[in-house]
């Protein structure tokens, strides 16, 4: 069998597509608490903590044979919703191609605190799909965000 085509994007600086601006609020036309104002003024500014999530994202497009209907097609990738849709950090979902019965698109999406971490869970969960679902895979597409 063939291997399947692979791609991988990996944007520098992105944040979910929005341009963010430094001391930007939440609220438009919310100012700063006046306790900030005056730590700020005294030069006693607040510990920064950031928290940057990363986001890996695996689309998976498969090959179906001998899927009589719709009900056929959702019997094959039970297991990808039943096992990886109950893990706290991958979403799971059916992306494309939801009503033919020769082909699917599944997209798994997970959340980590590094892009190496993602890297790795996207590795083991690739990996137990392609152990698991009985279809063959044609491209599998990777982005982390």
């Amino acid at each position: 069998m063939a291997e399947p085509k692979r791609h991988m994007d990996v944007p520098q600086g992105a944040c979910f597509g929005k341009a963010v601006s430094a001391g930007s609020s939440t609220k438009a036309g919310t100012s700063m608490s006046e306790a900030l104002r005056k730590l700020l003024k005294e030069g006693n500014t607040p510990q920064q903590t950031a928290i940057t999530p990363h986001v890996g994202v695996l689309t998976l497009h498969f090959q179906l044979y001998g899927c009589e209907d719709l009900k056929a097609k959702r019997k094959v990738f039970t297991a990808l919703k039943a096992v990886w849709g109950k893990e706290s950090d991958l979403a799971v979902a059916e992306t494309a191609d939801q009503d033919a019965l020769d082909c699917a698109t599944w997209t798994i999406a997970a959340l980590g605190t590094s892009s190496q971490q993602i890297t790795q869970r996207l590795d083991q969960v690739e990996k137990a799909i392609q152990d698991r679902v009985d279809a063959a895979i044609l491209d599998i597409h990777r982005e982390i965000l």
